[in-house]
């Protein structure tokens, strides 16, 4: 009998290439099973964020693309040009909406039905540092070069309020349940309350941070320079650090814990996903009640200097599920991926098609 698909991974690299993965529960050594997918060289520039639904993939570049996939049907779904800066973070809400943020400082907000940009929004002066949308996806956060915090109210389009903060923040977080959210930049995390919108606890990681993924409600997954990843227990007052491992050889670019606690092997268990410029993709086995040394379940060396990662639970397939054309060697500078449909192409929007959009959404707004 094949192994049992657990979950999809994706990742970014330098080398302009994302690499896909297929991980296959092997039950009987409690370890894990890595095997290539499909590798893309869609992008000319660098693929500097990614981010995996249920359906599918949307990666972003310094090419100031998004290129797109659909997971269900293995084939590539196009590419999105509305941007005018690099893309610098993707989020999704479930299957049905997606927000990008670009270094041309706008986000951009989309229907992943038609892939039709619902609407274009000004969120900073400077670029967008960082998107994240709430549970709840009635609201999102933005931060920016400028300074700032922006909280967007997405059932009417339009921003709620802007926060002044003391520096450049690189990274904004939800908590599973709504109820935080941090602020990272630099070396320190903020820890913010929704209910009043302050900060409740500060960390100092003493060391530049470069990723960040929520493990639980409370607990808090960091990594960055020097290839360590540190577990805090978030809590109002003060948060505490209950774990400082050594992850990585290099930088860890990217961490991402996976949300479908139907997936998890155990109760008190969570998997979490980390790559780093070292080239290495590994999984780990994170006990919330101990908050011991997370234990390693896999480990590929993917022989490309990796940048951002993305994770999607599988349930439902086995090994030898179709899941497109194998990966290839990292070498291999011809295009093999996953199968294009030609029935969906994406292109950059005209000015009439902008302003008929604009059209709609004010026709939208105008009616009781």
């Amino acid at each position: 009998m094949a192994a049992p698909t657990c979950m999809e991974l994706y990742a970014g690299c330098y080398e302009r290439t994302t690499l896909g993965y297929v991980v296959n529960e092997n039950v009987n050594e409690a370890k894990f099973v890595i095997k290539a997918k499909f590798t893309d060289n869609s992008h000319i520039g660098y693929v500097k964020t990614l981010a995996a639904s249920e359906s599918f993939l949307a990666t972003g570049s310094t090419d100031e693309t998004i290129h797109l996939y659909n997971l269900v049907t293995n084939r590539e779904l196009g590419t999105l040009l509305q941007h005018n800066g690099s893309i610098t973070s993707i989020c999704f809400h479930g299957d049905s909406h997606m927000i990008s943020g670009s270094a041309d400082g706008t986000i951009g907000i989309w229907h992943t039905a038609s892939w039709e940009l619902m609407k274009s929004l000004r969120a900073h002066k400077g670029g967008v540092n960082s998107v994240a949308i709430h549970p709840s996806g009635k609201l999102a956060l933005t931060a920016g070069q400028d300074k700032s915090l922006r909280t967007w109210n997405l059932v009417k389009g339009r921003v709620a309020y802007t926060t002044n903060i003391k520096q450049v923040a690189d990274f904004v977080s939800w908590s599973p349940d709504g109820e935080l959210y941090i602020v990272v930049g630099d070396s320190i995390i903020n820890v913010y309350t929704i209910t009043t919108a302050t900060i409740t606890s500060s960390i100092d990681c003493q060391r530049k941070i470069l990723a960040v993924s929520f493990v639980t409600n409370r607990i808090l997954a960091v990594g960055g320079e020097g290839g360590n990843i540190q577990l805090f227990e978030l809590s109002e007052g003060k948060s505490t650090c209950r774990c400082d491992f050594k992850a990585h050889e290099n930088r860890v670019k990217g961490i991402q814990c996976t949300s479908d606690r139907s997936s998890q092997p155990e109760e008190n268990c969570r998997w979490l996903v980390t790559v780093s410029s070292d080239s290495h993709l590994k999984i780990w086995s994170v006990n919330v009640e101990t908050l011991d040394e997370p234990t390693l379940l896999a480990d590929v060396n993917t022989t490309a200097r990796l940048t951002c990662v993305g994770v999607r639970p599988v349930l439902s397939q086995s090994a030898d599920s179709p899941v497109g054309k194998p990966g290839v060697p990292m070498t291999d500078k011809s295009r093999e991926s996953l199968e294009e449909d030609s029935t969906l192409t994406k292109r950059k929007n005209t000015g009439a098609e902008q302003d008929s959009r604009k059209k709609k959404f004010k026709a939208r707004k105008q009616r009781p």
